[in-house]
């Protein structure tokens, strides 16, 4: 008797995990000559799904539980390589665990790896295939598996972001990890483990599903960063096949961080030349003068969005009290940059009006935006390395 051996990645399913597997092992019954194994691989839960895996791993001996670190691309290559080194599986297979997707498409998936196909994919945008999410999540998931066909390719597929797959053990050990972005947060494990596969010789064919709202939690697709991903792999892999061997997802995911400081940056700027002018034209204080005390609320405004939004993610020590702290000193070392190349510039040159391309620019203004490169590199090189910095490299600093 063959063997299907279905991973199940979870994080925070401890209302549905119990019933859905159960609802998986049921399928044994419309899948003849095969049996049917679970594997869940729990990202560290915290709300207690990898408890509820454990014990059910230790009553069922079709059930076995893996704990891997947070990711849903860690969970799936850990998983699926747990199923081929320890429980020699004929085919491998995978859902995800929030009752998206029933799992009666599972002997439909496998019966497509009967017919001599490696991969076979559930979709929702092919004949009989249905996605009844919200509006708002429907475009978001078309469009994504819109701009993977169109950008990346190939362009006869019409669903690469779902999870519920079918493919062969033999596929699997082809495909190139080292190229492949499991370590991400994102989902983009599923379009990248996709291309891989093709890239690794896949014979593919895409099933219809029905793709319901989830019975249980939340959805853990973060919006901003999937789509940053998206475009940025997928641009990735054209620019290779038109032979342009630049590394870009590689670089915008080393940059992200930055780009996410650089928008702040640009609100902040924003906040401060509107306050610097108000300052000089409606109140008459000097540029330099006008330009600490602008500064010092685009600070405020820039501690409050890289603390929860560019740095939001990191583990960092103290408070965010001293994180303020510790921030305004560093902008104020900005500050203090920008006051100086404003007095400069001002004695040099005084005040004035210059014409460029028609257009009337007070000399003041001239020198705010030559403060910007220089006091943003200031900025995010110390907050970087000082501010926001990871606990685990500050821990790792005092052991050293």
């Amino acid at each position: 008797m063959k063997k299907v051996v279905v991973l199940l990645p979870t994080y925070n399913e401890k209302n549905i995990i119990e019933k859905f597997a159960k609802e998986v092992l049921e399928q044994e019954k419309n899948l003849p000559g095969y049996k049917i194994e679970l594997l869940i691989a729990d990202s560290k839960s915290p709300d207690g799904t990898g408890e509820i895996a454990k014990k059910l791993a230790d009553k069922n001996p079709k059930i076995h539980f893996l704990s891997v670190e947070r990711g849903l691309g860690v969970a799936i290559i850990k998983g699926h390589q747990y199923s081929i080194k320890y429980l020699n599986p004929d085919v491998l297979a995978q859902l995800d665990a929030d009752g998206q997707v029933d799992a009666v498409i599972l002997p439909k998936l496998v019966k497509g790896i009967e017919e001599g196909y490696t991969l076979i994919l559930g979709s929702r945008f092919v004949k009989g295939g249905k996605n009844m999410l919200s509006l708002s999540r429907r475009l978001f998931s078309a469009g994504a598996s819109f701009v993977c066909r169109i950008i990346m390719g190939p362009f006869n597929i019409r669903e690469f972001t779902n999870s519920a797959r079918a493919f062969t053990p033999e596929l699997f050990k082809k495909i190139n990890l080292e190229k492949l972005p499991w370590r991400e947060k994102t989902f983009i494990i599923q379009p990248a483990f996709l291309h891989e596969a093709i890239e690794a010789g896949a014979k593919y064919k895409e099933m219809p599903l029905i793709f319901k709202n989830r019975a249980e939690g939340y959805s853990k697709n973060k919006i901003v960063n999937y789509v940053y991903d998206i475009f940025s792999y997928t641009l990735d892999i054209r620019l290779h096949k038109m032979g342009i061997n630049i590394p870009l997802f590689l670089l915008t995911r080393r940059a992200k961080t930055m780009v996410k400081f650089g928008v702040v940056g640009t609100i902040g700027t924003v906040v401060d030349f509107f306050f610097y002018n108000i300052f000089i034209s409606k109140l008459l204080i000097p540029p330099a003068t006008a330009k600490a005390i602008s500064t010092e609320i685009a600070i405020v405004n820039n501690f409050i969005l890289n603390n929860y939004w560019t740095f939001r993610h990191r583990k960092t020590s103290g408070n965010i009290f001293s994180k303020f702290g510790i921030f305004n000193l560093v902008s104020l070392g900005g500050l203090g940059i920008a006051v100086i190349i404003i007095k400069i510039l001002h004695i040099l040159f005084g005040d004035g009006v210059a014409s460029i391309l028609g257009l009337k620019i007070a000399y003041y203004n001239i020198y705010f935006l030559v403060t910007i490169p220089p006091v943003m590199g200031w900025n995010f090189t110390i907050n970087h390395f000082v501010t926001f910095r990871h606990k685990a490299a500050v821990e790792k600093t005092r052991i050293i």
